[in-house]
């Protein structure tokens, strides 16, 4: 066996180490409290991992990264999800029915374990595939960002014939940016939320706090590695469960600075998602300080750690022999993950489309066999 193997064989024992002690750092009490208390826990006091997520995507605001995360757990775990027969539309941007979804990719029980497709909030009928007790997820991003970020990504010049920085000149009353085609516009983080793109004053105060209810955890952007351990505390999940890869970065796309007046007639523009975001922030911001400061920095470490490790061993593990660590009770368990991590590491690496269809293949199979 070459040095790089036996290097190699050694990163991954160490990997194999810390994730057999890293999830036992922290875990949530168990609680009736639909706002669940962070704190360590004991062995009397632990939780169960929850599976029945609703996850609602919004553009441009890494949930494409999450969503990779809810798919690679429920995939793992052989958990059904809400799909189409094809693509990854799921109500967007009409609303969701129930007929949307092909009979051969329901359980016979008609309800599925996640739902992480891009979609708008329709609950009731969101709901008639749904558990009772499933957790609703979203993500929000700065919206002055998101909106430079969103305009660029989708090429929306084309559309509106202006160019971004042309805004700078224009009052906000003279910005024409009509929503094309129920898709694109302003205000869109609020549109998928459910709400009108121009909703203001009393009702997008009314409609926050029906979305406070509504939501168990809302994902700040900027605050990306904070928001994966309230999630992974939220879900009662383990710190590998919350590893993810980047993905939708925009590549060679050109990227605009936001400059101070670049952003004041983009918050402007979009007011709704900005008293939106700031809710959320500030809700956010108090997550943090009652899980502990100090605390959060400490996950937060943990995580960047280990996603570090997941990279470094998710480039290299095809590498190393099947043989390698068998012929003991020890060897057979590493063996096992090490055959676990190849399967974890490939959905790390899949964009959206191709992993919605390996778990939609996955799914049929599953429900065919069940039948």
């Amino acid at each position: 066996m070459n040095t790089y193997k036996i290097l190699l064989i050694g990163t991954l024992t160490s990997l194999f180490i810390f994730s057999l002690i890293s999830d036992k750092i922290y875990q949530i009490s168990p609680t009736n409290s639909p706002r669940m208390r962070l704190q360590p826990a004991t062995k009397e006091d632990q939780c169960s991992p929850h599976n029945h997520i609703m996850f609602i995507k919004t553009h441009k605001c890494g949930s494409t990264t999450l969503q990779n995360i809810f798919l690679r757990y429920g995939y793992m775990k052989n958990l059904t999800f809400s799909l189409p027969a094809k693509g990854n539309m799921l109500g967007y941007p009409h609303g969701f029915k129930v007929n949307m979804i092909p009979k051969d990719l329901l359980p016979p029980n008609g309800k599925t374990d996640i739902f992480t497709l891009h979609t708008r909030v329709t609950f009731k009928e969101q709901m008639k595939v749904l558990h009772n007790d499933t957790r609703w997820i979203t993500v929000l991003r700065e919206p002055a960002s998101q909106f430079e970020s969103f305009y660029n990504y989708f090429g929306l010049k084309s559309y509106y014939k202006l160019d971004l920085h042309e805004f700078k000149n224009m009052s906000v009353a003279d910005i024409s940016i009509p929503r094309v085609a129920g898709v694109f516009g302003k205000n869109q983080m609020t549109y998928v939320m459910g709400y009108p793109d121009n909703i203001s004053g009393n009702d997008l105060r009314d409609a926050i706090k029906h979305l406070d209810d509504l939501f168990d955890l809302v994902i700040i952007y900027e605050y990306w590695d904070e928001s994966l351990i309230l999630l992974r505390h939220r879900l009662c999940w383990s710190l590998h469960d919350v590893v993810a890869f980047k993905k939708n970065a925009r590549g060679k796309r050109p990227k605009v600075a936001v400059d101070m007046d670049l952003r004041r007639i983009l918050r402007e523009l979009n007011a709704a998602d900005v008293e939106l975001y700031e809710y959320f922030l500030a809700k956010h911001r108090r997550a943090v300080a009652e899980f502990g400061v100090e605390r959060m920095a400490e996950e937060v470490l943990l995580l960047e750690n280990l996603r570090e490790e997941y990279v470094l061993h998710c480039k290299a593990i095809k590498q190393v022999a099947d043989e390698t660590h068998q012929g003991d009770e020890s060897g057979s368990r590493f063996l096992k993950f090490r055959q676990n991590l190849k399967e974890i590491c490939n959905i790390l690496s899949l964009t959206e489309i191709p992993l919605i269809n390996v778990v939609r293949k996955k799914q049929l199979l599953m429900l065919r066999k069940n039948a």
